[in-house]
């Protein structure tokens, strides 16, 4: 199994419970998955935007891995997901609203890719969260060593400033333990945490 694989994805083993949260720029998520199987999860999501008006999503939320090739030396996966909850500005109260996000990535033990979508709808709220990331590890680790990983990530929020963010980070990634590190060019710091029990 390739290291930085085992972490970062919506859908772990079966049985697996997944605890995700963390901050990028101006979007904060929290999320709490159990993996009922190898190819699908479902659990709680939570998402914040900041801007002039903080605007929130709380949902259910089920993730499905639809393909994942196993290479001699590489794993490439494809997974989806759907949600339904509530979704609005914060103290302007809440309306139904739904969630859905894909996901691809290509990985060796040196070299990483992935590209995300994430969408948020609901009569008061209308944001996407779309991101390309490509990184390599400076060094091989097993599974159960620490592995590094340098990466580098484009991201977009619309109606966000409808700017592009330039995001470096560090991933560090032992055992069930994945930890990320970083910044937007703008000085908006990047962390993201999840563990796998």
């Amino acid at each position: 199994m390739l290291a930085a694989t085992a972490a970062a994805h919506p859908v772990a083993f079966e049985g697996a419970y997944q605890l995700m949260f963390g901050t990028a720029g101006d979007v904060q998520h929290l999320e709490f998955y159990r993996s009922y199987s190898a190819r699908a999860a479902w659990g709680l999501h939570a998402m914040r935007f900041e801007e002039d008006e903080d605007e929130i999503f709380t949902g259910l939320q089920h993730n499905w891995l639809l393909k994942r090739w196993n290479l001699p030396s590489a794993q490439a996966n494809v997974y989806t997901g759907l949600g339904a909850g509530l979704a609005g500005e914060v103290g302007n109260g809440a309306s139904p609203g739904g969630i859905g996000f894909f996901r691809a990535d290509y990985e060796t033990r040196r070299v990483y890719t992935a590209l995300d979508a994430k969408w948020v709808e609901s009569a008061d709220v209308s944001r996407g969260v779309f991101s390309a990331a490509v990184g390599f590890a400076p060094y091989k680790a097993e599974f159960d060593q620490l592995n590094t990983w340098l990466i580098l990530q484009v991201e977009h929020v619309t109606g966000m400033e409808d700017k592009i963010d330039i995001i470096p980070k560090v991933r560090f990634f032992k055992g069930p333990y994945f930890l990320e590190l970083g910044s937007t060019l703008t000085g908006k710091p990047v962390v993201n945490f999840m563990i796998h029990f």
